[in-house]
């Protein structure tokens, strides 16, 4: 049987459109781990009037104030959801944009350490959140092989 964890919570973009929160703190427990299956991003108030734009990042590691983009190179980061639209938009692209974002997951991943999420040219706003995960035990190789790919260091 498939043991899903769900991690929900908000994240606030003040000033600056960036924002960050670590969602698992390292426990140590290095055979233990977390495939994601879904994640997911939208702002916490929804109106036709407001325009709402974010990048949020899944990544093994902080971004910090960096101006990080969402980066498929980036091996720390291991999903993206974004959504683009505007209020102020002709109705055509309004119309095909509103209330619709993209997610992206990198399938060959296994988080055993941290995961952060991280927002970029967001909106001023809170945003919620919620990742889907399937917990996985690991033999020591895949936690080692995990590790080091965490660090962003080639297999080969």
């Amino acid at each position: 049987m498939r043991k899903v964890r769900t991690l929900r919570g908000t994240i606030t973009v003040d000033g600056g459109g960036k924002a960050e929160k670590q969602l698992i703190l390292n426990d140590q427990l290095i055979n233990r781990g977390l495939k994601v299956t879904g994640f997911f991003v939208w702002p916490q108030i929804v109106s036709a009037f407001q325009s709402a734009q974010f990048n949020a990042i899944l990544s093994y590691a902080r971004l910090g104030n960096a101006d990080v983009e969402m980066d498929g190179g980036d091996n720390s980061q291991i999903g993206w959801a974004f959504q683009a639209n505007t209020a102020e938009a002709a109705p055509t692209l309004a119309a095909s944009f509103s209330g619709y974002f993209n997610q992206l997951i990198d399938p060959d991943h296994i988080i055993n350490r941290d995961l952060y999420i991280s927002m970029r040219n967001a909106s001023t706003r809170t945003y919620n959140y919620m990742v889907v995960c399937e917990l996985l035990d690991l033999t020591d190789s895949e936690a080692i092989i995990t590790i080091v790919k965490e660090n962003s260091q080639s297999l080969l």
